[in-house]
């Protein structure tokens, strides 16, 4: 699978310049409208939201038949402004990823769903591959309000839901712009876009925007990308807040491929940004030559040593996510090179899901990628860094078949963990599965 760019929205402070073209007359100013709404969302940018939520991407990606060769970007381009997808298209793999996501001054930030903290590194350092994109979170609204030198004009009056909106189009230059496109080299460059909104004049708020990037230079591999959003008023502790409930982004490569990620956001809450990750406390020493003295526990497990793994709990491949922990227990003792036992049968070890893949061509199948991180140890959890070891299946295949079994090689982001291949599309990881590791 190719590695596929991103996006992310940065910017500083820019003036908004306004242009509008009344469509028709309205019971509401669109002109004063748009600056409530505008002063709506200043306001709202100079308070670092003190919140975080779910964010779970469903990816579909798509890759031309056979028979249809690469077409130029505005020719793709185009065709895509007919209302019916390309009936060349066919679905080729699905994933999904879910995340914490936080907004704060420099943007969006993000960490595997319950993990400890959030990285201040782009999103890219969590998902390795495919597209990801960030701003549907909040920073669109910011950019595009705020940051950056946005041309607007005044659409019509249109009904959506039961409630009258005002429809607004806009416009960035490139030089204006704070959107930016990684290329294939991992170097960012800005594009120009534009879109339009929907806007609830009573609340002030906007209920809808879509964004579109100018046609990309070919050092991005990509045509086009669009994001579609819908927003809705979320109560979190005494505040009413504008999120997302929804958002969709389509992106559009040279080769004809495309991609959607369609991204919902859940369980939105307050955080405390001080809070760390902490273990539990590591028991007293007993008195030396005490009976029942039990070793110290090691700050991580030694490498090279071997173990077998039993999944605890059943995983669903049609609801389960990158991002997701899973729990094994120890089949066996874990013991070290002097056959000392650092760990019990039994003791639990808890890991995360790194990836959770259909491929739905013939012949469709399903891949997952386990990594364990940590071993309860005398009642503390442990750092475990390990490996599936395929030796017993490799000796099982050769005694049985006369050859060798098939040794399922992670991708880049993957090391230190494990793939399991499955065949068919509606598959559940049965509880009480068992698999052989190296720790490292």
């Amino acid at each position: 699978m190719v590695h596929h760019p991103a996006l992310r929205l940065l910017g500083g402070c820019l003036a908004i310049t306004l242009s509008t073209s009344l469509a028709s007359p309205a019971e509401h100013d669109p002109i004063e409208v748009l600056k409530r709404v505008t002063a709506k969302v200043v306001a709202a940018g100079k308070v670092i939201p003190n919140y975080t939520c779910v964010e779970t991407v469903n990816r579909d990606f798509y890759r031309p038949a056979p028979a249809n060769r690469p077409r130029a970007c505005p020719v793709l381009l185009e065709q895509r402004q007919h209302p019916t997808k390309d009936p060349g298209l066919r679905l080729l793999s699905t994933d999904r990823l879910r995340l914490d996501v936080a907004m704060v001054q420099r943007g969006e930030i993000f960490s595997w769903v319950g993990a400890s903290k959030f990285d201040d590194a782009d999103v890219g350092h969590l998902v390795r591959e495919g597209p990801i994109g960030s701003g549907a979170f909040g920073a669109f609204l910011s950019v595009v309000f705020q940051q950056d030198q946005a041309q607007f004009a005044f659409e019509k009056n249109t009904v959506a839901d039961g409630r009258s909106l005002l429809e607004y189009s806009f416009q960035v230059r490139r030089e204006d712009s704070h959107y930016k496109i990684k290329t294939k080299d991992d170097l960012w460059i800005y594009t120009a876009y534009g879109g339009r909104f929907l806007v609830d004049p009573e609340t002030e708020d906007v209920v809808r925007m879509s964004v579109q990037t100018a046609e990309l230079p070919p050092a991005t591999n990509q045509c086009m990308l669009e994001t579609d959003m819908d927003f809705g008023i979320a109560q979190i502790g005494d505040a009413p807040v504008l999120l997302p409930t929804h958002a969709r982004q389509r992106f559009v490569y040279q080769d004809g491929e495309e991609t959607e990620n369609t991204t919902t956001f859940a369980n939105c809450r307050e955080y405390r940004g001080e809070s760390t990750i902490t273990f539990e406390e590591e028991p007293a020493a007993a008195a030396p030559g005490k009976a029942g003295s039990a070793p110290a526990r090691p700050a991580s497990v030694p490498a090279g040593l071997p173990f077998t793994l039993e999944l605890t709990a059943p995983i669903p491949a049609g609801t389960a996510a990158a991002g997701d922990s899973f729990f094994c227990r120890l089949v066996s003792p874990l013991r070290d090179g002097k056959q000392k036992v650092l760990a019990r049968a039994g003791s639990v070890v808890e890991g995360r899901l790194l990836r959770v893949q259909t491929y739905h061509l013939s012949p469709a199948e399903v891949i997952v990628v386990l990594k364990p991180e940590s071993l309860e140890i005398g009642g503390s959890k442990v750092p475990l860094t390990a490996v599936r070891d395929y030796t017993r299946e490799v000796v099982a295949a050769r005694s049985r078949a006369r050859r060798s079994a098939p040794i399922l090689i992670p991708r880049p982001g993957e090391e230190h963990a494990g793939l399991f291949r499955f065949s068919g599309t509606d598959v559940v990881i049965r509880k009480g599965l068992r698999s052989d590791w190296r720790s490292q």
